[in-house]
């Protein structure tokens, strides 16, 4: 069996945003107690939270040091608290973090990508530019069928 290829950083930082934005609209208009009356959505939100923290813990040293004001390591440890002990999760502090602590993630992860895109638009406009500056070359004369003699 073959091992599974390692995702790049930017691959886990977008699964890390997309679960964030997910959990966020899971809770969105909820009070805490509608939160808790509705088994789903505690299960979904703690779903999404820990898949943020499994992305997280592949973040490299390098990659933390780009994104100073996210907590890697208290995301990863939220998800080893949900999926070590799920029957203990308090889930006032799952609530806590869907309400108060996502929408900066979301925050910072979305400027990240901008900024991570803005090289990526530089060197693709220059290509484009360059496309445009060369010169068609001229079309080679069309040979009819070869006839041997």
């Amino acid at each position: 069996m073959q091992p599974k290829p390692a995702k790049d950083q930017n691959t886990y930082l977008h699964e890390m945003l997309e679960s964030a934005k997910q959990a966020a609209g899971y809770v969105a208009g909820m009070s805490f107690e509608q939160f808790w009356d509705d088994q789903k959505t505690r299960d979904a939100v703690a779903m999404r939270l820990t898949v943020i923290g499994e992305a997280a813990r592949h973040i490299t040293s390098r990659t933390v040091a780009e994104l100073p004001r996210v907590p890697f390591h208290h995301i990863s440890g939220l998800r080893n608290r949900i999926v070590h002990d799920y029957g203990g999760v308090n889930f006032r502090v799952v609530w806590t973090v869907a309400q108060e602590e996502l929408q900066p993630l979301i925050g910072e992860l979305e400027q990240y990508a901008l900024h991570q895109q803005k090289p990526m638009r530089q060197t693709q406009r220059a290509l484009e530019e360059k496309r445009l500056t060369l010169k068609p070359m001229a079309p080679k004369p069309k040979l009819g069928p070869q006839v041997e003699l």
